[in-house]
């Protein structure tokens, strides 16, 4: 018989079958619920769903506008029929009803259908978060529609990510730089030593650029034209050559719309109070974890996550203030949901892992918006 025998057709019906269940029987899910972005990653896909954390309503019948993109597009524009809400503040959930209705249409967009049972979802979650901001996590994700919900620290999840081995007995240290938070862990032997959260991230930056901006050249700009002036004078890979950026905003002195050019000097000095705090959250953990794991920090180093990561010499800078090797993980900005990701297949079975495995060789995930 031609193509494999009756056999080969039945084996290639049940991967097919099998790939068509899993678009509309999600079980579990990983999601990096964040300030800035929210990640969601399927086992067997990958990464599905980078969209900022955003949601829009009509401000007339409290119906969802637009999520994601669209509702950061919505909220530039600030047109009055539209409501934008940010549903995560601080690196916590802020408001659940907007954040459960947000994480609802992340996760339908995460199949691209609807899913006939709730998903299980692992998220990550600040280390320090007290039981009530656990709780805010619970509670959105089942009014999102979710089944089991289970958190997981993030800077454990950014390891895992970051090609870490947390099971290993040398300790490593992660500090995980987000828009609203910083967090640190040291992990050896699968274990947490140490673990702290300080409520100070990329976005305290972009506040900071924009107040300077308003104080002191009578510019106006939003927070997100603070953060392209960030990320254009200090991401990585930008040239250092460049001395100067254009930015556009409002005259405050005269009410029309105007372009200056903004300085790298100011920019820097303008990130060092940001920084500075971070390094004092960094140094504070090394003198307080014990002086085995101090030790095996020489050999292991630190590694850096989160977007803040990715600015121009953090890395380098980092490693002269504390005489270690420190590293920036392969795609920072997503270690957290890739590393939580990472959990949920780990803790498959085998032979579901295979099954996925085969599916994912004939599928190519939608190309995520970093």
């Amino acid at each position: 018989m031609n193509n494999g025998g009756w056999k080969g057709q039945f084996e290639r019906f049940f991967r097919s079958l099998f790939q068509e269940l899993n678009l509309t029987l999600i079980e579990d899910l990983a999601i990096d619920l964040g300030a800035s972005n929210t990640r969601i990653y399927l086992p067997g896909r990958g990464l599905v769903v980078n969209e900022p954390s955003v949601i829009a309503f009509d401000a007339n019948n409290g119906k969802i506008a637009a999520v994601g993109r669209e509702a950061k597009r919505l909220a530039r524009r600030q047109p009055r029929e539209i409501r934008i809400a940010r549903p995560i503040k601080d690196g916590v959930i802020a408001d659940c009803e907007a954040a459960s209705q947000m994480l609802s249409q992340f996760i339908r967009a995460s199949s691209g259908r609807r899913a006939l049972v709730g998903p299980s979802l692992l998220i990550c979650a600040p280390t320090d978060a007290t039981p009530l901001e656990q709780r805010a996590y619970e509670d959105t994700a089942r009014l999102a529609g979710a089944g089991k919900v289970t958190l997981v620290e993030g800077p454990y999840a950014a390891a895992m990510g970051a090609d870490l081995d947390p099971r290993a007995p040398r300790a490593c240290m992660v500090v995980d730089i987000g828009a609203a938070t910083t967090d640190i862990a040291v992990i050896s032997g699968g274990g947490i030593l140490y673990a702290s959260t300080r409520r100070i991230g990329g976005s305290e930056i972009d506040r900071a650029i924009a107040r300077y901006l308003q104080l002191e050249r009578t510019l106006e700009v939003s927070e997100d034209a603070a953060e392209e002036v960030k990320i254009g004078m200090g991401a990585t890979g930008e040239p250092r050559n460049r001395r100067t950026l254009a930015v556009r905003g409002r005259n405050l002195k005269t009410g029309l719309p105007q372009e200056i050019a903004v300085g790298r000097e100011e920019i820097d000095m303008l990130m060092r109070p940001a920084l500075r705090v971070i390094k004092q959250h960094v140094r504070l953990a090394l003198e307080e974890i014990p002086t085995e794991a101090s030790v095996d920090l020489l050999d292991s180093g630190i590694m850096l996550s989160g977007g803040l990561a990715q600015l121009h010499g953090l890395a380098e800078h980092f490693a002269q203030e504390f005489g270690v090797r420190v590293q920036v993980a392969p795609d920072p900005a997503l270690a957290a949901a890739m590393g939580a990701g990472r959990i949920l297949e780990q803790a498959l079975p085998a032979s579901i892992r295979e099954a996925m495995n085969e599916c994912r060789d004939g599928f190519s995930p939608p190309s995520p918006a970093i």
